[in-house]
């Protein structure tokens, strides 16, 4: 992260300005996904993460294993694969290269035995790259909710016990009525316990996500342990679209202006060049 300009900031100008354009993308194609779709579930419950996203897998490298829950889908465009792989799986046609090409690991299906094998694939896969000392890192998207299954936690304390190069990505969002019913209000606190290092931050804000993030690979590959980051969008429940600055994407734009590296212009350039291509793709598919 040195070497170039860096505005007076640990990030330098050319990150800040990846984090935001993929954050666009990310959220143009959400945003295609619930136009096609008659069930928007999955699409709904991506508005709002892609700070988490971007910020938590831009710098995974090709040989680091992503696990994600079905509504983590972005995590995939942001590890490497490509658009029309993505857009593939969105209309529910079979991509050409599959998952496992960039090392992802998706639930077969959506039922509590599927993400209790995610959870084991990924330890599996952690525990593997420890043996061998390869400095792969496995990273774990999930949900909150997840977080109250047995087999969420027992990934964790396999993880802390055996400092695994795993980190657990968690979306907790506060203003969620589901934590008091699911008892995870206390994430962090829990996490503790099991005696797993343990960093929260304002999911909403992409660079301090990406500090965090960065900061956690690199005690990872060196061997220090797993880590978990708790990642609070502040989201309100049940609100699909963001409010003003609370929208994760209008946050950076405030941010990158500030620092002179933001104009409407770029946007927009970014987001016609990608509709472009999002659009050569999905005609392909429909041809």
């Amino acid at each position: 992260m040195a070497g170039k300009a860096t505005g007076g900031s640990l990030i330098d100008d050319a990150k800040l300005k990846q984090l935001y354009a993929t954050m666009l993308q990310c959220r143009l194609l959400t945003e295609h996904g619930r136009r096609i779709r008659r069930s928007k579930t999955v699409f709904d419950a991506s508005l709002g993460q892609e700070a988490i996203a971007v910020g938590c897998a831009i710098d995974l490298r090709p040989q680091d294993t992503v696990a994600v829950a079905s509504h983590d889908w972005i995590v995939t465009l942001v590890k490497g694969v490509g658009l029309s792989d993505v857009v593939a799986q969105m209309y529910g046609r079979p991509s050409t290269t599959g998952h496992a090409a960039q090392n992802i690991i998706g639930p077969s299906s959506r039922t509590a035995s599927a993400q209790c094998e995610l959870y084991a694939d990924a330890g599996n896969v952690a525990l593997a790259s420890k043996r061998e000392d390869d400095g792969k890192v496995v990273v774990v998207f999930s949900g909150a909710a997840a977080t109250a299954s047995e087999s969420w936690r027992q990934a964790v304390k396999i993880a802390a016990r055996r400092s695994l190069p795993i980190i657990f990505v968690v979306e907790n969002n506060p203003r969620a009525g589901s934590q008091a019913k699911n008892g995870t209000g206390n994430l962090t606190l829990k996490a503790k316990t099991d005696g797993l290092t343990t960093i929260t931050v304002d999911g909403n804000d992409v660079v301090a996500v990406y500090r965090v993030a960065y900061e956690s690979l690199e005690r990872v590959r060196r061997g220090g342990g797993a880590v978990l980051i708790e990642a609070k969008p502040y989201r309100q429940h049940g609100q699909v679209l963001l409010n003003g600055e609370r929208d994760p994407l209008t946050h950076m734009e405030q941010y990158l202006t500030a620092k002179k590296l933001y104009t409407t212009r770029w946007k927009n350039g970014i987001a016609q060049e990608f509709s472009r291509e999002l659009g050569a793709v999905v005609k392909g598919l429909e041809g």
